[in-house]
């Protein structure tokens, strides 16, 4: 060990006890520093159990408990703490991140645990020079671990796993290019670059912009830009079973959309789709969420491809309900909608509007004297029926984006 935990002038039991002390408060220093990481840098907080979770438990576990043992014995040997280190800087460094998250964290640590320390000296009325050896120990242990950490993401960043990474960003755009390139650039850049099979098939990803993402739970053949303000990811082929727990485990409850799996040279127009379905997510038109179906949605995507043009057949249809009052012409749409789009009897209508079925036919009886016998033609019926679901599409956004209330 290095100077700074050479106890010259302080009593080796004095010294012994306090440590007893802290390692009987390493659980729940444990805790608060992972708490207080996760709630001060969004990129650590993750949901309970997923990889980010167990690196970041497991991790400051690991550094706590090896600054207790070197210590209390200065022969430990700290090949675990900077094992440990290194696998964290390689895994930032996969994440496509720099070390200021990290340095971040190691502050937070490094202040949770002198807080703690100088509580419990000054609880245990341990002597000022057992608790300053104590601090100078914590910081040069913070260098040494640091250094480590920059060694291990400076290992990966020149990693030919990382570079080929990049090479398969350029490849996705390329794929994505508008207007399309042919086909026989992006095979060269695959075949030269970064050595990806093309595949038939595939299936695009549309991840919200301030997702959390685990890139180092992705399998390798996955396409990822998770830099750009529209983060995409592209899986080779169908998604399988082993596809959707791979995606689960690295977008754990990220809000995204799963694309439609469409030949590669189509893969535009599935993203194109599943960007669509992740704004109709943001409006509150659908549940938002992780990994939602593109296909689910596909008629939602349909009725809505227009807004004006919703309005001006809605403006159509219910021309002829104008004149009355609003609370009036909302319960003759609500009984209209039901009637068109579901076919059902008055009974059923009732039993949904939770009215009478006496009242219902009355409404009905209303809705042919204003409409006359347009419910009766096909083609208006169908395009009556489609108008109202669109607006009853449209009116889900009264809760505003992502379930807040709009102004």
């Amino acid at each position: 060990m290095t100077q700074a935990l050479e106890l010259s002038g302080t009593s080796t039991t004095d010294f012994s006890d306090f440590i007893g002390l802290l390692r009987s408060e390493l659980p729940d220093v444990t805790r608060e520093v992972v708490d207080e990481i996760r709630k001060s840098i969004p990129e650590y907080n993750r949901p309970e159990d997923s990889a980010y979770d167990q690196i970041l438990r497991i991790s400051t576990e690991i550094l706590l408990g090896g600054f207790l043992d070197s210590v209390a014995d200065h022969g430990e040997s700290s090949t675990q703490r900077d094992e440990t280190c290194r696998a964290v800087g390689q895994f930032e460094a996969i994440e496509g991140r720099n070390l200021d998250h990290l340095q971040s964290a190691s502050r937070i640590a490094f202040h949770i645990a002198w807080r703690r320390t100088v509580v419990i000296a000054d609880r245990e009325d341990i002597p000022s020079s057992v608790v300053s050896s104590m601090v100078d120990a914590m910081l040069v242990y913070l260098e040494d671990a640091v250094a480590q950490i920059r060694l291990g993401h400076q290992q990966a960043s020149g990693h030919a796993d990382v570079r080929r990474r990049e090479e398969r960003r350029r490849l996705l755009h390329l794929i994505l290019q508008q207007p399309a390139v042919v086909p026989e650039a992006i095979e060269e850049l695959a075949r030269a670059t970064c050595w990806w099979p093309l595949p038939g098939e595939a299936t695009l990803i549309a991840v919200h912009p301030d997702a959390p993402v685990t890139r180092a739970a992705l399998d390798s053949d996955v396409l990822v830009d998770m830099d750009s303000p529209e983060p995409t990811m592209l899986v080779p082929g169908p998604l399988t079973d082993a596809r959707q727990s791979m995606l689960r485990a690295a977008l754990s409850d990220a809000s995204c959309v799963v694309g439609l799996t469409v030949p590669l040279e189509r893969a535009t127009h599935s993203l194109r789709w599943a960007r669509r379905v992740l704004e109709l997510a943001e409006e509150g038109i659908i549940r938002d969420g992780s990994l939602i179906p593109c296909r689910d949605h596909l008629m939602t995507m349909w009725l809505l491809s227009d807004p004006p043009l919703v309005e001006e057949l809605t403006r159509h249809h219910l021309e002829p309900l104008r004149g009355m009052s609003d609370g009036q012409r909302k319960r003759m749409v609500e009984t209209l909608a039901q009637a068109v789009t579901t076919r059902s009897t008055a009974v059923d209508i009732g039993e949904r509007l939770k009215i009478h079925p006496q009242t219902v036919r009355y409404r009905l009886r209303q809705l042919e004297s204003y409409m006359g016998d347009s419910l009766d033609d096909d083609d208006t019926r169908f395009s009556l029926d489609a108008t109202l679901r669109a607006l009853h599409l449209r009116n889900r956004r009264a809760l505003g984006r992502r379930g807040t209330p709009r102004t």
